[in-house]
């Protein structure tokens, strides 16, 4: 009996959605609902009413078709009209299901009616064997009064059941029952409320409960199943053979599959006419050879056998494109699957090549792969017994995206430049290369600035831009120059240039609230996100500001954004890696929140104020230098924090990083014995402060005081500051206190933790001068990236002289490339660097000469200043 209407305010309700199932030999699927409409707007959700079925092995019984409106029942089931619709929706895509639709329009339907309908589907796909595999819903968007399933199946056959949903839910225990050698299951529940979808889910996020029953025990019967539709002895046509004997010429495995792959994908044009046991069973390799087009399926049965055929081990594999996931967290059955792709084994690792794919070339390492860490069924029915997860072999380098962004303004008001570099790599390489073959040079130049335009109107392409396609690495780069206007403008004084991380767009879903029941997707996974921008200000420019990196960490993302103004150069990066494609709905408002600390740190703007600007003065005489700035700056940090600290008000950790501000400021001003003392008393306030101890080693370092140091970098690190800075700051305490192999040790460490390449190489120029200092070899790392373009960014070619592929003669003349402050700067450094290079040649007095340039330089902050400074007392110590 259909339950009386219940109160509610939704345009549509279901008052009774029963469902029966009955497992035989042609099994049935019963429809018993009954909806409710309430709104004018819902009319049409009852009026026109749609089935669906496939012919070729199911058929359709109507069995009731009734309006109920009050106590009036109006019978329309003899007379309904029902046109039987082929709609085919995907047939643009090349998709022919063989689904009929049976549509019926009813008249005369009004606000209060209930439509109750009635009807059954039997028959099941033959391609299954007879057993039985079959899914209904549970929930709905809208309110349902009386939900229940029903299953019939003989005792003998062992058919399981699941609940599957992403949201909590109670546990509901089916009624069994048996009679008549029948075994009945029969689940119930009254009064579901309607679920609210949430926006963003993940790929295959289930926000809909839903009932699963499989009569597969477990993935093994299941690839036992599908082992049949692929046989290993299909013939592959004879006019196949020459292209084998040609592949089997080339020197590599690899080589070998990469060209079967391309061959396929761009031979054997994609088309799907799934009817019947087609819907899984390819079409054997000749067939699909002569029409020269296939489904997946299709094509990947031709690959496999290609590729067996050129003595490659390769299987089938089943996948899920709808919900990558999906697999895992469901029953075994092959309704879990919508996709096929090839397993390929080449010198002992798995590559998952799909042959639907257009774009593709190069080595199968470097390809891009769309299932990444999808759960799938490699179909071998010998040695498969559970789900595999795919994982490329090279995933950093192919899930990659990196942007890097140069301005420059001479003068203020004025327009500036904007060189921009772009790399695309994998998946997102081989649908770009796919679409720059259709662009001449002005539809290219056009699509560039349509990205930056919103961000600088007026902004025109310089030149014509350079489109590298690095085959062999499936990467393709684009640079582009481009003229700006007005690149700065003026604000309360100061000068403001705006930048936009453009490859971070569609990394994160920010849903509208952070309280959710329902995991969120995580649409970056698994591409590391990197960015960089560079600004050359005007010459007039002066300020320093070391690289400070600021670290987040969570569950579903690490990253890092780092900031530096050296000069009238100023920096920004930023490096985001998701690790996980959906964020479980509990930890969506830590995820927001640290998304918001990363978009404040990177800020989005690169400012300079009013007081880092030099008076020029007249003809340049009374131009401060910038060693007179800095300097003045630091007194002036000396007198701010000594007014906070003596006006009492600070407390605690606040007073304790006050004290430290003002210990580095009297340090840079060379007032060692005040800084030690601010340092000893920031320890005192906040004897817990990590930032605290590793003021107090920077203290002693500056009083030559390596021990000490090494001691408070150590207790720093127990106290939380930042690991990599804690170990590369002891590992230089400890340099210079003797103790090089606990140092090595240190600096290796530093390297590991450090994720932005910069911060990165200045733990490996000590790494590198302490190991050759112990005669020890440098490590394969490090000789790897002081290969990577040894002119790049600083202080990668400083590495690159430390690893010997670089002279000190020609860093100093890289470095002349630098102007202004930007240039002493990197000259304060590269000169300490060329001394610690020539003690390990055995040059004491060209190290000599370098550490007394560094020295001259005046820049009483850096490191390097002070480093300089000790190795002189070393060899001034030395007979």
């Amino acid at each position: 009996p259909i339950p009386p209407p219940a109160a509610t305010r939704r345009a549509l309700a279901v008052r009774l959605d029963d469902t029966h199932l009955l497992v035989g030999e042609k099994p049935v699927i019963l429809v018993n609902v009954a909806q409710q409409v309430n709104d004018p707007a819902a009319l049409g959700q009852i009026g026109q009413v749609s089935m669906q079925f496939i012919p070729q092995y199911q058929k359709l019984v109507l069995h009731r078709v009734q309006v109920l409106r009050g106590d009036q029942v109006i019978d329309h089931t003899a007379t309904a009209q029902v046109r039987f619709l082929q709609r085919e929706a995907g047939l643009e895509q090349g998709i022919y299901s063989g689904v009929i639709t049976a549509s019926m329009l009813l008249g005369d339907i009004r606000v209060g009616d209930t439509l109750h309908l009635q009807y059954s589907i039997e028959g099941a796909n033959p391609i299954f064997g007879g057993r039985y595999a079959q899914g209904v819903p549970w929930q709905r968007p809208v309110p349902v009064q009386w939900r229940r399933v029903t299953l019939n199946a003989p005792e003998a056959r062992r058919v399981l059941w699941k609940w599957n949903a992403d949201a909590a839910a109670p546990a509901l225990a089916p009624e069994i029952t048996l009679q008549n050698g029948m075994r009945r299951l029969r689940f119930e529940e009254r009064d579901l409320g309607a679920v609210e979808l949430e926006p963003m889910l993940p790929r295959g996020a289930i926000p809909l409960r839903w009932l699963q029953f499989s009569e597969f025990a477990d993935w093994a019967e299941v690839a036992r199943w599908a082992d049949g539709l692929f046989p290993q002895d299909e013939p592959l046509p004879p006019e196949l053979v020459p292209l084998v004997q040609r592949w089997l010429r080339l020197p590599s495995r690899s080589e070998q599959a990469s060209q079967a792959l391309q061959w396929v994908q761009n031979e054997i044009r994609y088309y799907s006419a799934s009817l019947g046991e087609s819907s899984h069973r390819p079409h054997a390799p000749a067939e699909v050879l002569r029409n020269r087009y296939g489904d997946c399926k299709d094509k990947s049965f031709l690959l496999m056998r290609l590729l067996q055929s050129l003595g490659i081990p390769a299987r089938a594999v089943l996948a899920s494109l709808g919900a990558p996931q999906g697999p895992g967290k469901v029953l075994a059955s092959p309704l879990a699957f919508d996709h096929v792709v090839v397993r390929a084994t080449i010198d002992g690792r798995d590559f998952y090549l799909d042959p639907t794919r257009l774009g593709q070339r190069g080595p199968v390492d470097r390809m891009g792969q769309a299932l990444e860490e999808a759960r799938v069924l490699v179909v071998d029915g010998r040695d498969t017994t559970a789900l595999a997860v795919i994982q490329s072999p090279a995933r950093k380098e192919i899930f990659r995206s990196e942007l890097t962004e140069k301005f420059k303004l001479d003068a203020f008001g004025a327009d500036g430049e904007l060189e921009t570099q772009q790399q695309w790599s994998g998946v997102a390489a081989e649908t770009l290369r796919l679409t720059v073959a259709r662009f001449d040079p002005p539809r290219l130049q056009r699509a560039l600035v349509t990205n930056l335009e919103r961000r600088y109107p007026g902004i025109s392409v310089v030149g014509t831009p350079e489109v590298a396609d690095e085959v062999d690495q499936n990467r393709i780069t684009i640079r582009a120059k481009f003229k700006v206007p007005k690149l700065a403008n003026a604000v309360d004084g100061n000068w403001v240039m705006r930048f936009v991380p453009a490859n971070m767009q569609n990394t994160f879903a920010i849903p509208p609230s952070p309280t959710r029941s329902l995991p969120l997707a995580l649409p970056a996974f698994p591409i590391t996100v990197l960015y960089s921008a560079e600004v050359q200000w005007p010459q007039s420019v002066s300020a320093l500001l070391e690289p400070a990196p600021l670290r987040i960490a969570n569950p579903a993302f690490n990253a890092e954004v780092t900031k530096s103004f050296r000069g009238n150069v100023a920096r920004a990066a930023l490096r985001f890696e998701p690790l996980a494609a959906i964020v479980p709905a509990s930890d969506v408002p830590a995820l927001l929140a640290d998304a918001k600390a990363m978009e404040r740190a990177i800020g989005g703007q690169i400012t300079v104020n009013s007081n880092q600007v030099r008076d020029g003065g007249f003809l340049g005489i009374g131009r401060k230098s910038l060693q007179e700035n800095l300097l003045a700056r630091a007194k002036a940090t000396v007198e701010r924090t000594g007014k906070a600290i003596g006006g009492g008000q600070l407390a605690g950790d606040d007073l304790a990083q006050a004290l430290c501000l003002r210990s580095e400021a009297q340090t840079e001003l060379g007032n060692t014995p005040e800084a030690v003392k601010d340092a000893q008393e920031a320890v005192r306030q906040a004897p817990s402060l990590g930032a605290a101890w590793f003021c107090q080693g920077n203290a002693n370092w500056a009083r030559g005081d390596f021990a000490a140091a090494s001691a408070d970098f150590g207790k720093a690190l127990a106290f939380g500051a930042n690991a990599a800075d804690a170990y590369y700051r002891r590992g230089q305490s400890r340099f210079f206190e003797g103790k090089l192999e606990s140092a090595a040790d240190d600096f290796a460490r530093a390297v590991v933790d450090r994720t932005d390449a910069g911060a990165k190489a200045y733990a490996q120029l000590w790494q590198a001068w302490t190991l050759q200092r112990l005669n020890r070899p440098l490590p394969p790392e490090l000789m790897a990236a002081a290969s990577v373009d040894p002119k790049s960014a600083w202080p990668r070619p400083a590495l690159a002289m430390a690893a010997g592929q670089m002279t000190p003669e020609q860093l100093i003349e890289q470095i002349g490339s630098r102007s202004g402050d930007d240039q002493e700067l990197a000259l304060v450094e590269a000169w300490f660097y060329i001394g610690e290079h020539q003690l390990n040649a055995k040059q004491p007095d060209k190290a000599r000469e370098a550490f007394e340039k560094a020295r001259a330089k005046g820049i009483t902050r850096y490191v390097e200043h002070a480093a300089a400074g000790f190795e002189l007392q070393r060899l001034a110590a030395k007979p």
